[in-house]
């Protein structure tokens, strides 16, 4: 038993391992293009837009009469008795007799035919599904917006954590030469324990950030998975060319206007049309129906299909129905969608002006961490410098050991300055992407 649970366990791993596949990613356009197809959330909204373009033609159907088929039978347990004048029956002048007019079976089959003829809040309503189904349409743009940022913030991260650890690594290697160098110098007393634990500490050091650029590449992957719609076997790699410093300086007139201002517009109009339509609750509406049968009438339990057992039955009705009175239902309910009218218009105002200050500030933003990238490069790249300049001095015997563990340290801190300003830099540039104006 225990030998074939192994082989089971053996053959599920081979089995999982043969559907996991390998997604390589060389640019944030194929990133973004990649999502858009796979990602479930976006299928959804799709789906949403199906159901709506349905629930449109439901809404327009009014239009169309509603033609029905019909058959019903009948038993009367009592005819109904109708009071004559007696002199129909040969009976007294002034008198009444009782008399019963029917039989006890009867059918009726046939077809019904109802149109509206003025309908104004059906066609109101009509137009509310159009509105609704351009509400989801602009919904789907306003998710594909948010993840074109979404895959480019993490596709950035995950490539300046790879670019993070490569240098990472590198550093690690010099500190643990350095600490060695230290303790031979450490063991034949050149140096003291101060230094050899600043030699540890730096070590240590680039440790911990290689570490953590490592948990930030794993964490920036794992989200580009989901929205990929990748399951957790599947292995992703970025392997596109990382600039680290984009050319373009945007300003806001660059920008297309986000999806949010176009859905706040709709909304508006979808709560006009709900006001509208609870005023066309006051209008009158007119309806023809028509109705084409025949009939059956029996004094016994039965049904004949013969053609002659059957007598013609139609009438053509016109209906008016005009609102009276409904208990003051409609006046709250006009009132009610007055406030939501207002409520909507406020909001469309509030959604403008948060724009016009968002988008300043983000471009302001981005503008900024473009500067404090070019400066803390610079100053990293001069570290690094430095850092070498100091170890051949070291080497000359020019200056002492110290003096490079410090220019060392000076270079891990201008390092994690200048990665930190880079991934800050691209966080507002992943949220441009999605509204460059092509």
């Amino acid at each position: 038993m225990k030998r074939l649970l192994i082989v089971l366990c053996m053959i599920g791993a081979v089995l999982n391992h043969s559907v996991a596949q390998r997604v390589t990613i060389q640019s944030v356009e194929e990133a973004m293009t990649y999502a858009l197809k796979h990602n479930v959330d976006l299928n959804n909204y799709q789906l949403n837009v199906e159901k709506s373009k349905l629930e449109q033609k439901n809404a327009k159907a009014y239009k169309m009469p509603v033609i029905s088929g019909t058959f019903s039978g009948q038993r009367n347990l009592d005819l109904a008795t109708t009071p004559l004048p007696a002199e129909i029956v040969g009976g007294e002048p002034g008198q009444s007799v009782d008399v019963q007019f029917g039989q006890a079976y009867n059918y009726n089959a046939g077809i019904s035919i109802n149109k509206e003829l003025f309908n104004r809040g059906a066609a109101l309503q009509a137009k509310l599904a159009s509105q609704n189904l351009e509400a989801e349409e602009l919904s789907q743009l306003q998710y594909e917006e948010l993840l074109r940022e979404q895959v480019s913030t993490h596709y950035y991260s995950a490539s300046l954590a790879n670019k993070a650890v490569e240098i990472g690594q590198q550093d690690l290697k010099n500190a643990r030469q350095v600490r060695e160098l230290t303790a031979e110098k450490y063991e034949g007393g050149l140096v003291d324990a101060l230094v050899m634990n600043n030699a540890s500490i730096n070590v240590n050091a680039v440790r911990l950030n290689l570490n953590a650029n490592k948990q930030m590449a794993l964490q920036s992957l794992t989200e580009l998975k989901k929205l990929f719609g990748m399951d957790a076997l599947d292995e992703l790699v970025i392997v596109g060319d990382f600039d680290d410093l984009p050319p373009v300086r945007y300003t806001s007139d660059l920008l297309n206007a986000p999806v949010s201002m176009a859905y706040s517009d709709m909304q508006l109009k979808q709560a006009a049309s709900r006001l509208k339509i609870s005023q066309s609750a006051l209008l009158p509406t007119l309806s023809l129906n028509s109705y084409y049968g025949r009939q059956q009438f029996r004094d016994d339990f039965g049904l004949s299909l013969d053609s002659d057992a059957w007598t013609p039955y139609s009438y053509v009705s016109l209906n008016l129905n005009v609102p009276i009175f409904t208990g003051f239902t409609n006046r709250r309910t006009i009132k009610q969608r007055k406030l939501d009218h207002q409520i909507a218009l406020n909001e469309q105002q509030k959604v403008q002006v948060n724009i016009a200050h968002d988008d300043a500030r983000l471009i302001a933003d981005y503008q900024i961490s473009r500067e404090d990238v070019s400066a803390s490069r610079e100053t990293y790249q001069l570290y690094g410098e430095n850092k070498e300049l100091t170890y051949q001095k070291f080497e000359a015997g020019v200056i002492s050991l110290d003096r490079y563990l410090q220019a060392f340290a000076d270079y891990l801190k201008a390092e994690v300055t200048y990665l930190n300003n880079l991934s800050k830099m691209y966080s507002y540039y992943s949220q441009i992407i999605p509204r460059i104006q092509s």
